[in-house]
């Protein structure tokens, strides 16, 4: 496949990642549909089909070269944005999104020393790779009421709290059903429909992902 065929077969991907980053819509004409297009040919060029797919790894490198865009000063807007549906899956508008956006401020940015909020983004997609989960399917697989989201997190916790049980999880890519059914208890099918959410969930608490936990227990009433 040339590169005009891969670039136009993953349009919409690149399209709908750089407007994921940048928490607004982009299109064909924007600068930053650019940078999108041109990180993604270069993701294509050093993929490692063994460690991943094409368009996980390309999320990664579409955001560094977003966030390098905005750093330099030539991005037009004052902030980036990360939709938070990613881990609540409870936007019935668009007053209520822009409502529970998270910003991120220019400057805080630029100052920040370490990772950025959408790098840590980028790492735990690559993380949630392993266990066939798209960091993009999440907001369909959150549970829509706050009293299942609870009962939810609580299991992730409490596999977290377990080193055994979370060095199985990630051994195994399989929750620890038996475990979580009487140690939280957390109903069978629960944990069956809501696993994407569940995994996602042990691997915020138990990873290095430090913007994401402050937004996540924030919301989560932790």
């Amino acid at each position: 496949m040339d590169q005009e065929e891969l670039l136009q077969n993953n349009e919409a991907f690149i399209l709908r990642t750089a407007s994921f980053v940048l928490g607004r819509p982009v299109s064909r004409s924007d600068d930053e549909y650019s940078i999108a297009l041109s990180a993604f040919w270069e993701a294509a060029q050093s993929h490692d089909p063994s460690k991943g797919s094409l368009q996980t790894y390309a999320s990664v490198v579409i955001r560094h070269r977003l966030i390098d865009f905005i750093r330099s000063g030539k991005h037009y807007g004052q902030e980036i944005s990360v939709e938070p549906d990613v881990f609540t899956g409870e936007i019935s508008s668009e007053s209520e999104t822009e409502g529970l956006r998270i910003s991120i401020e220019k400057k805080l940015i630029q100052d920040m020393p370490d990772r950025t909020l959408s790098e840590e983004i980028g790492e735990l997609a690559l993380i949630l790779q392993r266990y066939q989960i798209d960091f993009f399917d999440l907001p369909n697989a959150c549970p829509k009421a706050q009293k299942t989201r609870a009962v939810c997190l609580k299991a992730a916790r409490f596999v977290c709290a377990v080193a055994e049980l979370l060095a199985r999880l990630r051994r195994t890519l399989k929750l620890p059903a038996a475990e979580m059914e009487t140690g939280v208890p957390i109903a069978r099918k629960l944990l069956d429909k809501f696993r994407k959410y569940i995994i996602a969930s042990v691997e915020i608490e138990a990873g290095d992902f430090p913007g994401i936990q402050e937004y996540f227990s924030g919301k989560e009433g932790a």
